[in-house]
């Protein structure tokens, strides 16, 4: 008897014809109709399509994995606690939890062909997940248009001028501002009363802040208010909504075609940005705090390790269950899962040795300590760097390389989030309305192409309305409250609900005689057949089960019953400005409102509650 969710789900073909239904079954075999993704190999689903080529694959899945976080959550993390042994766990959780949950993310994308919504038909109670998955990328995704606004702004306006956002000598500059030529008068006279009140006096906002603050937002006094849109960020919104929409108008064929540009060239920029901050002045100090084994004070420190983990991999948003749906059946995914990891994990690394440099380049020039040098988000990357690279010779063309390098991080992943909510829709269309459509079956301008771009128009449209907001002039209050409260709970809820959906509830006809995991390793190997080493592929299968069933759930759990006692332990948050001690109702710009955080548990719970209504609506229907 087939299982609910071989009747529930269509699966790709593993032949040329589009429509074929195959299923993997205990007594029964299927030969795949051609080699396992070769170059060159036609498309298995004509009309939904399939990558070019599997490098493609890969590459779009390490430019959505690796995104411009990396830059501040790892060392974030070591700095508040553990130092390197804080690095060296995460290593050690990102292989344990990272690599089984891209995996598992990835086989359910190739094995259905679908998004993330009908993805998860086969399992009724728990549909909901692809639903709450999707929302929370739109959410994101809305929140990540501010932030490549700014950076866009910063890359064509401040890049060419660092001296103008690091002085104190500007209209919009008060009498609080300080430069780094202030700490220097006053290490050198020893006295900070003594001959210039202009110089050797100092403040306590710097040049860098005060430029963000008062010229490029022109943040408003009043907590709260949200003002005006700023002219110059709504410009560089909108240039990064048409780049997006462009990147997409083709579907997954031109995804693919750009994934080389946002993953080979901001690997080749981070390459040189590391190889500049190892031979700067105080460096090794800064990579010597980074990589030393430190004191683990409490319990938030494995909370802690979890939430950069899961973040830092974005996983439980529905992103690799996405471009692994454009798999051919029979594709290695076990081999992309792996090489995505391995990737990912190298350039977390270099990320570290890299901000270690510059951070300890910081803090000698400022004769300070490190960890007071280390700040998360927005606050590292428009105050911190922008004040860094102006002390460094040719610092213009360093800032601009970097402010490049993180605007690419950043589209790679954004435009695989917008690929995740546009597939999503596209999969609920009945496919008997796209047959009446005028146009071709198949091809680069079949009907599902020419819908998929009129879908990408109108969300990437959507998107630039629902982001002016955090382009106004108190977006900034916006922005952190999105990244403190709608990404505290979700992701790892649903990372938990995968694993038991797939261990524990998937299959349930057969559940007696076959338990529901080993039915899925049943799928999966089907999936693998074709593989070389298939030995070495059960091996590895099996470590991953283990991790499904017992060790990632329980790792979430543990996450899940810590936030509570440790609220500070979300990595997707912002720093406050007077203290290391980091709470999510706190930031550089002081405590959020308090109708702000009045609201913050109705916004936690808007994706989540997608996964209980659903389930309600379904079992009301007579679903199981």
């Amino acid at each position: 008897m087939a299982s609910k969710f071989e009747e529930a789900i269509p699966m790709a073909s593993t032949g040329p014809q589009p429509h074929v239904v195959v299923m993997a079954t205990d007594d029964a075999e299927t030969t795949p109709n051609c080699c396992c993704c070769d170059d060159g190999c036609e498309e298995e689903n004509e009309e939904r399509g399939n990558w070019s080529c599997n490098f493609e694959s890969i590459l779009a899945c390490i430019s959505y994995g690796i995104g411009p976080g990396y830059l501040w959550m790892v060392p974030d993390g070591y700095s508040r606690q553990g130092g390197g042994t804080f690095v060296y766990a995460y290593m050690a959780m990102q292989i344990l939890i990272g690599f089984p949950m891209v995996y598992l993310e990835m086989a359910l994308g190739q094995y259905t062909s679908q998004g993330p919504i009908r993805a998860w038909r086969g399992v009724p109670i728990l549909q909901g997940i692809g639903i709450g998955m999707v929302a929370m990328t739109a959410i994101l995704s809305i929140y990540y248009n501010g932030v490549m606004a700014q950076i866009l702004y910063y890359l064509f306006y401040v890049t060419g001028d660092l001296h103008t956002a690091t002085s104190c000598d500007n209209p919009w500059n008060t009498e609080n501002c300080y430069t780094s030529m202030c700490g220097k008068v006053v290490e050198y006279y020893g006295d900070d009363k003594m001959y210039n009140y202009t110089y050797t006096t100092c403040g306590h906002m710097s040049a860098a802040s005060e430029y963000l603050d008062h010229y490029v937002l022109q943040r408003p006094d009043v907590r709260g208010y949200m003002g005006a849109v700023r002219g110059d960020l709504a410009g560089c919104l909108f240039l990064a909504s048409l780049l997006l929409m462009a990147a997409l108008s083709f579907g997954i064929k031109s995804l693919g075609k750009v994934a080389y540009v946002t993953t080979i060239l901001p690997l080749f920029l981070l390459f040189l940005l590391f190889l500049r901050a190892v031979t700067l002045p105080g460096a090794s100090d800064g990579i010597a705090y980074a990589m030393t084994p430190g004191p683990v004070w409490d319990a938030s420190f494995g909370s802690g390790l979890i939430s950069a983990v899961v973040l830092r991999l974005t996983l439980g948003f529905g992103g690799y269950t996405t471009l692994a749906s454009y798999n051919r059946f029979h594709n290695n995914v076990l081999r992309d899962a792996i090489v995505v990891v391995f990737v990912e994990l190298l350039v977390m690394i270099f990320c570290v040795l890299t901000m270690a440099g510059l951070y300890g380049y910081l803090a000698n020039i400022g004769g300070v300590d490190i960890r007071d040098m280390i700040w998360s988000g927005t606050t590292m990357l428009f105050v911190t760097m922008v004040s860094g690279f102006s002390q460094l010779p040719s610092g213009s063309s360093w800032a601009a390389l970097f402010f490049l390098c993180v605007f690419l991080l950043a589209f790679g992943c954004q435009i695989t989030y917008l690929e995740t909510v546009i597939t999503s829709l596209m999969d609920l269309i009945p496919r008997r309305l796209i047959k009446r459509m005028p146009g071709k079956e198949s091809g680069l301008l079949s009907k599902r192409a020419l819908l998929h771009g009129v879908m990408t128009v109108a969300v990437c449209f959507l998107f630039f309305l629902l982001g002016l907001p955090y382009v106004t002039q108190g977006g900034e209050y916006l922005s952190n409250l999105v990244s403190h409260y709608n990404f505290i709970i979700q992701p790892y809820m649903f990372v938990l609900l995968e694993c038991v959906a797939l261990t524990y509830l998937y299959s349930p006809t057969c559940s007696r005689c076959c338990p529901a995991i080993r039915r899925w390793m049943s799928e999966v190997s089907h999936m693998l057949q074709t593989v070389c080493c298939f030995r070495c592929a059960n091996v590895v299968n099996w470590f991953a089960a283990v991790t499904w069933v017992a060790l990632i759930p329980l790792a979430m759990l543990f996450y899940l019953l810590l936030i509570d006692h440790w609220p500070s332990q979300s990595i997707f948050r912002y720093c406050e400005g007077q203290t290391k001690r980091h709470r999510p109702t706190t930031n550089r710009l002081g405590p959020l409102p308090e109708q702000a955080q009045e609201g913050r548990g109705l916004r936690a719970a808007m994706a989540t509650g997608a996964v209980w209504g659903t389930t309600t609506s379904r079992n009301q229907a007579g679903h199981t």
